[in-house]
């Protein structure tokens, strides 16, 4: 495994908490940041998104990443600075199934010449691996790999999962079962989290997180922190807390 990614929680696991509340979850089960979406009505930004970074960061947490439901490949896609995130973090959007890899590689660019880092997630209606290689090859986009997208998108093996790699930049973990009437919830467990570690066998993520909808996030957490601690070593989150984040950084 390459390096020992920081870990935390999504907050789609606790979408009626406040952000001091989030925040105090996150330390509460050992873990060291955050993957926050935006615009979908959690309560960590009912006072504002600026409002709920500054109180997330004010509790010593780190913020991985941001998420907007845009979709890279959609010529209508507006620039991330119009949805009020900051460009300190990365940005984690989707991508229509068949991109332009001309068009993604513009918005892309425009991105980056406004300060903002963009990272495509696997996701239903995607396109599939093969795809996210190479449109992640020309554009230079990066990947948050979610399992649960990555099988709704056809799965990937050993081989796909290789040539991904280079391109993953975080991952989102959580524990589901498949039946005929569809997906259901149900507690992180090891086998999950294959596809990341197989992925980590050859770069270092900067992060990965729990979106737990089984309501066992301290659970799931710890069995992602088992999973990712060195070997020999128990898994030890205590020097990423209440680590504060530079002021600038929520303006």
């Amino acid at each position: 495994m390459t390096g020992v990614p920081a870990i935390g929680l999504s907050s789609g696991t606790l979408p009626r908490s406040t952000a001091a509340e989030l925040a105090g979850a996150v330390l509460a089960y050992g873990g060291s940041g955050l993957d926050l979406r935006v615009g979908k009505g959690q309560r960590w930004e009912e006072d504002g998104v600026l409002s709920g970074l500054r109180a997330i960061g004010s509790a010593g947490l780190d913020v991985f990443f941001t998420g907007l439901g845009w979709r890279l490949g959609d010529p209508a896609l507006p620039r991330p600075e119009t949805a009020g995130v900051p460009a300190a973090w990365p940005v984690k959007v989707f991508c229509v199934e068949a991109p332009d890899p001309g068009l993604v590689g513009e918005q892309v660019a425009a991105a980056a010449d406004a300060g903002f880092e963009l990272w495509v997630e696997t996701h239903a209606g995607g396109p599939d691996v093969d795809g996210l290689i190479d449109l992640a090859g020309r554009t230079g986009v990066g990947v948050v790999l979610d399992v649960l997208g990555l099988a709704a998108i056809g799965g990937a093996d050993d081989h796909r999962l290789a040539g991904l790699a280079p391109h993953v930049r975080a991952a989102q973990v959580k524990g589901v079962t498949r039946t005929p009437q569809g997906v259901r919830h149900r507690p992180l467990a090891p086998p999950d989290l294959d596809p990341v570690l197989r992925v980590m066998e050859s770069t270092a993520l900067r992060c990965v997180t729990v979106e737990s909808r089984a309501g066992t996030p301290d659970a799931d957490l710890a069995v992602l922190a088992r999973a990712l601690a060195p070997a020999g070593h128990p898994p030890d989150t205590a020097s990423v807390r209440n680590r504060p984040e530079p002021e600038e950084r929520y303006r």
